[in-house]
């Protein structure tokens, strides 16, 4: 049987070159740990789940594979009853990766994902995250897929799904890009071995606006449950025509193990294609988590810095849309060391791994936790625990300002607020350790009638500039205090 993971060493050198990190293999979790507390990169993560659901396909026939990025990979955590609802009848899988560009759905078809496999309908959904690209590459991409997936299932129908509709507007520039995209694939329905169906519509209200209860963020990271109900209604007549209910696949014989070799693989990993190929085409696995990580090590290196942002995209984002706040409030002596996507263990993982190396800082403010959502809260919690410790040992002079996790969702009502609120109730009590300040600035960004508008957080999630130019006022009497005289800039 396959086994690609424990092949996949990743190596990276900390500021100071004396420490050499071998990220793969991780050991195994200690009992009575929770994820939130178990510190690993979030690459471990994604090869993690990659090989359970490869172990997952290959114990039995699979007639239907959904395959892609975001979109395909939440089946199972936001929709799981339209899942058994309409294929749990079927011997289905849902592949998959958050954030993944068409080179790394590329690289995962030709590692592990299809061999053995002889599914009767393979759905994509791809190319989402490619979009701002050239359209042009982008279809050359897609058509790379659709080749891969013949190549090796020959006997698989392709259902290629039209990249949804991206931004909550028409006027968005991603919807026109959305739509040079969808005109090119579009082409490669041959009547025979591919379907195109474009069933962005079905997410849009009639004035061409994002429906937000379908689709709760214009990234199209992640569909609500009715989002899911209606992308599997629209399908449903093809699903019916290859994997027809009464006939499918007799479940519990096993695939009969690999015969090819083992792929070898090592870090680092090729990460430039050869002359003449498209980047977009040239499979390779997610490795932008250990460059970005490198990158903020390097950064480090042009210290040293009196003040630290760390946490997941919220944090990062001070790079984008909060930049030119971050350039008249903080200026050289600050720096940001967040990263899209991180979770709490992610971000440990990171504080125990060269990021505070060499460091002599003043003020650390972390915000995170709102990736881990879902879990319990009491572990998310024990997990910021941790990377305050971490802070607090490795910078003895530093001074910890934790940051509640901001509000999510447009409406008071929105589940995920319950959830932000028992996480912060709990890590508000760190505020008892003298070198911690606890602060919840969740209610500056919201309405008085508690809903949050587009205009601070475009997507319910991340802020605009002036959701930044927000924040920044909110903890400005905590930088006053560490940075007399705007000692930080």
């Amino acid at each position: 049987m396959l086994r690609l993971i424990p092949a996949l060493l990743l190596a990276c050198t900390v500021s100071g070159g004396a420490e050499s990190l071998t990220i793969w293999p991780m050991p195994p979790k200690p009992a009575g740990v929770s994820d939130a507390e178990f510190p690993v990169p979030r690459e471990y993560n994604y090869f993690q789940r990659l090989q359970d659901r490869i172990d997952k396909a290959r114990s039995g026939p699979v007639d239907l594979i959904f395959d892609g990025d975001s979109v395909s990979n939440y089946w199972h955590e936001y929709a799981e009853n339209t899942w058994q609802k309409y294929y749990g009848a079927l011997n289905a899988v849902a592949f998959g990766a958050e954030n993944d560009q068409i080179k790394n759905v590329l690289w995962r078809l030709t590692h592990g994902e299809l061999d053995g496999l002889h599914p009767k309908l393979i759905v994509l959904a791809a190319g989402s995250t490619n979009v701002g690209q050239n359209p042009a590459d982008i279809a050359t991409g897609i058509k790379a897929l659709i080749d891969t997936c013949r190549q090796r299932c020959p006997s698989s129908h392709i259902l290629l799904m039209g990249i949804f509709p991206l931004g909550s507007s028409p006027a968005d520039p991603a919807r026109a890009a959305v739509a040079q995209v969808n005109l090119l694939i579009s082409k490669f329905d041959d009547g025979k071995n591919v379907t195109y169906l474009d069933i962005g519509k079905i997410f849009l209200k009639p004035d061409g606006t994002l429906n937000t209860d379908l689709a709760p963020t214009p990234s199209f990271k992640v569909l609500s449950e009715k989002g899911y109900q209606a992308w599997a209604d629209a399908i449903q007549p093809v699903v019916d025509q290859y994997c027809p209910k009464a006939a499918a696949s007799a479940p519990g014989a096993p695939v009969p193990p690999i015969s090819s070799d083992e792929p070898k693989l090592n870090w680092p990993y090729p990460m430039n294609p050869p002359p003449g190929v498209s980047d977009i085409v040239y499979p390779i696995p997610p490795i932008g988590w250990v460059a970005r990580f490198s990158q903020n090590l390097d950064q480090l290196k042009q210290g040293p810095y009196d003040l630290l942002f760390d946490g997941d995209s919220i944090t990062d984002n001070w790079r984008g849309p909060g930049a030119e706040v971050w350039k008249q409030r903080y200026g050289s002596k600050a720096v940001d060391m967040g990263i899209g996507g991180d979770l709490v263990q992610n971000v440990l993982w990171r504080a125990q791994h060269g990021e505070l190396a060499g460091q002599d800082l003043k003020l650390i403010e972390l915000l995170a936790g709102t990736n881990n959502h879902g879990e319990d809260p009491k572990e998310v919690a024990a997990g910021i625990k941790l990377v305050i410790h971490e802070y607090e040992s490795r910078c003895p002079n530093a001074h910890i300002l934790l940051l509640g996790i901001f509000p999510v969702g447009p409406a008071p009502h929105t589940p995920q607020r319950d959830w932000v609120a028992q996480v912060n109730q709990i890590i508000s009590t760190y505020g008892s350790d003298p070198r911690v300040t606890y602060l919840d600035i969740g209610d500056k960004f919201l309405q008085p009638d508690g809903t949050l508008t587009a205009d601070i957080m475009p997507d319910f999630l991340h802020p605009s500039a002036k959701g930044y130019e927000i924040w920044a006022d909110a903890i400005q009497p905590v930088i006053d205090k560490y940075f007399p005289n705007a000692a930080a800039k």
